[in-house]
């Protein structure tokens, strides 16, 4: 019994709806109550702090890779913060790859980067809007919630994007 428990911890209970706009046909416009739902936690000292929030239409899983079936849908949202910053409750904006200052490894300033597949298309969003974490508990068994609100309303170049909904997603895996 206990292991039929633990196999329901990174399930979403009733999960409000994930949205997502990818491109301007009927397929890339997805509406989905995530059955997958948790975060993982990573502390890099002297460089930076990440929390990947991970919410999927399908079982995925935090051990391990799960690809998705040709109807499953998913979003994932990387929250990176520079050392010794602590990740906190607040707005993370994704403004672009260079926005966040510094590098990559050792950004000077907060961020988000949204990233979404729609069966086995995998794209990260443009830049545009933001993520808001209301309560983040970064121990073993913690927990994160918050809001999605990415959008990129688009331009001669590039398709509209969003990315939008409330979650909710347990740590399934801490390292420090």
């Amino acid at each position: 019994m206990t292991l039929a428990l633990a196999g329901l911890g990174c399930r979403a209970r009733s999960a409000s709806p994930v949205y997502i706009v990818a491109g301007p046909e009927t397929s890339d416009h997805v509406e989905f109550r995530p059955l997958s739902s948790y975060a993982e936690y990573l502390v890099l000292p002297g460089e930076r702090r990440e929390l990947k929030i991970t919410l999927a239409s399908y079982k995925a899983s935090c051990d391990s890779f799960v690809a998705p079936g040709e109807h499953d849908s998913s979003a994932t949202v990387t929250v990176t913060v520079p050392a010794p910053s602590d990740l906190t409750p607040g707005s993370y904006a994704w403004a672009g790859a260079l926005a966040h200052g510094g590098t990559e490894q050792q950004p000077e300033r907060a961020y988000a980067l949204p990233t979404i597949r729609l069966g086995h298309r995998g794209l990260t969003l443009p830049a545009g809007g933001e993520i808001r974490l209301e309560s983040v508990a970064t121990t073993q068994d913690g927990r994160v919630r918050g809001l999605l609100d990415f959008e990129f309303p688009g331009d001669a170049e590039h398709v509209a994007t969003s990315l939008k909904g409330s979650f909710e997603a347990k740590l399934c895996r801490v390292r420090l």
